[in-house]
């Protein structure tokens, strides 16, 4: 009977226990959770914890340390220090009140053009001080808390405990109060430094800046004024690509002086100059490479003369070669008219194609250039087939009055053709690009017409006409 007794007593005592618990630990979770969801009120917490920990390990390794001669005690208390910082951990974030306003701290950077017509700095500075006006509400919303709690448990309870605990976050909060109101005071004056450096940069540099650029654009408009009188006056009708030159010429020598404009105007902030355009040059490096290349292909043939407008040339795209006379060079591209798809000199005739080729292909591939280093003079060719049984020595003396005519120099030469059936005569002669199609054509019906003319003269017939007269 006294077994069952003592049985049934420890299970009823075990039971009450049990409730107990279950009781506190509900009361306790109410506690948590009326206390407000509040950063400063769980950045204290965390702070409190966080110390409690550190002087916790601290006592354990002191314990250690006088324990070391016995193991168990060390290992149970290693275990122990183990715990505490692994804790530790939990509790290095936001440890305490400095941490949650170091991220509202504000330097004042330099000005910059962009900067300062955008207000960048200024409307950052402002978002921050809006930022920090919530997080100052939040500060005194915790202190309100406190003092309500301190105030209903000084009434209502007789824990000294927690009255004395809530007295030493009352104290801390106020002490902190300095601080916040300090901070909060020195966005204004960053504020009012802002201002003034604005004030600043526009009295000092962006006034200069505008009379910089008006100063550019007048200094461009004169210019082109300028360069319209003078090619007014000592305009050359008859030679256009000598005008041309000067034009690229003028042009350059005032970009250069606009450069040296600008690099002493803004003389004092050089070595600023120098990084900005090498970061801005790195960056349009690598977002502009083939234009550079272009600009560059066009300098080099500007200066170097290697081919000019008016020349006949050769350019190979992959497999297939094309032939066409250039008319014009801009800084990017020039542009040929194709007077042939390449398969032989003496086949050139003109497609009425155009072609753009970017300047950075002088780089890159070959150029054959058919042309003479005179203004927009080529070399051009008309063929004749001739019978073996011609005089050629007259065959050069009836070409030599027609070429006389038209005032032009030229060769001739004489080859067998493939066959061997008849001679070649091919005529080569220089004249302007801009005529060639025209007096291409004029020559060979002048030249047909001499040497049909003239029975001294036997042109290769076909070998369909031959025939037919054989069947005669």
């Amino acid at each position: 009977m006294k077994i069952i007794f003592i049985l049934i007593t420890s299970v009823f005592f075990n039971l009450m226990v049990l409730g107990n618990t279950e009781i506190t630990e509900a009361i306790e979770i109410k506690k948590i959770e009326k206390v407000p969801n509040n950063i400063w009120l769980k950045t204290y917490k965390n702070y409190k914890k966080y110390n409690n920990i550190i002087i916790t390990i601290n006592k354990l390794e002191q314990e250690i340390d006088k324990n070391k001669r016995n193991l168990n005690k060390v290992q149970e208390l290693t275990s122990k220090l183990s715990i505490n910082k692994s804790k530790l951990s939990l509790y290095e974030k936001n440890q305490n009140f400095n941490d949650l306003i170091k991220s509202y701290k504000y330097e004042i950077i330099d000005i910059t053009i962009y900067d300062y017509l955008f207000n960048i700095s200024m409307d950052e500075l402002k978002k921050k001080i809006t930022k920090y006006e919530f997080l100052k509400k939040e500060f005194y919303t915790a202190l309100i808390y406190l003092q309500d709690s301190y105030e209903e448990s000084k009434n209502n309870s007789k824990d000294e405990k927690k009255i004395n605990l809530l007295i030493e976050q009352i104290e801390y909060f106020n002490e902190y109060s300095e601080n916040i109101e300090k901070t909060y005071q020195s966005f204004f004056e960053l504020q009012d430094e802002l201002e003034k450096k604005y004030i600043e940069y526009k009295n000092e540099v962006f006034i200069k800046h505008l009379i910089t650029l008006g100063s550019i654009i007048a200094a461009y408009i004169s210019y082109k004024f300028l360069l319209f009188i003078f090619f007014y006056i000592i305009r050359n009708k008859e030679n256009h690509e000598l005008e041309k030159n000067y034009r690229k010429v003028l042009s350059l020598l005032f970009v250069l002086s606009i450069l040296i404009f600008i690099v002493v105007r803004y003389i004092n902030d050089f070595l600023y100059i120098i990084t900005f355009l090498g970061v801005v040059a790195a960056a349009l490096t690598i977002a502009t490479r083939e234009i550079i290349l272009n600009i560059a292909g066009a300098i080099y043939i500007f200066f170097s003369n290697i081919i000019r407008i008016g020349d006949r040339v050769m350019v190979q795209f992959e497999t297939k070669h094309t032939v066409g006379d250039i008319v014009n060079i801009s800084l990017i591209k020039m542009k040929l008219n194709e007077v042939s798809d390449y398969s032989n000199i003496k086949d050139i005739k003109n497609v009425g194609r155009t072609i753009y080729i970017p300047n950075s292909y002088i780089f890159t591939k070959v150029f054959y250039n058919y042309s003479l280093k005179q203004n927009g003079i080529i070399n051009d060719l008309i063929e004749f087939e001739f019978d073996k049984n011609n005089e050629f020595e007259f065959i050069e003396k009836v070409t030599a009055e027609v070429f006389k005519k038209y005032e032009l120099p030229y060769t001739i030469t004489f080859s067998l053709n493939s066959s061997k059936t008849g001679i070649i005569a091919l005529i080569s002669y220089q004249i302007n690009y801009k005529v060639v199609m025209a007096k291409r054509g004029e020559l060979s019906i002048a030249l047909l017409k001499e040497y049909t003319s003239n029975k001294n003269i036997k042109l290769k017939s076909s070998t369909r006409s031959i025939k037919k007269d054989d069947d005669e």
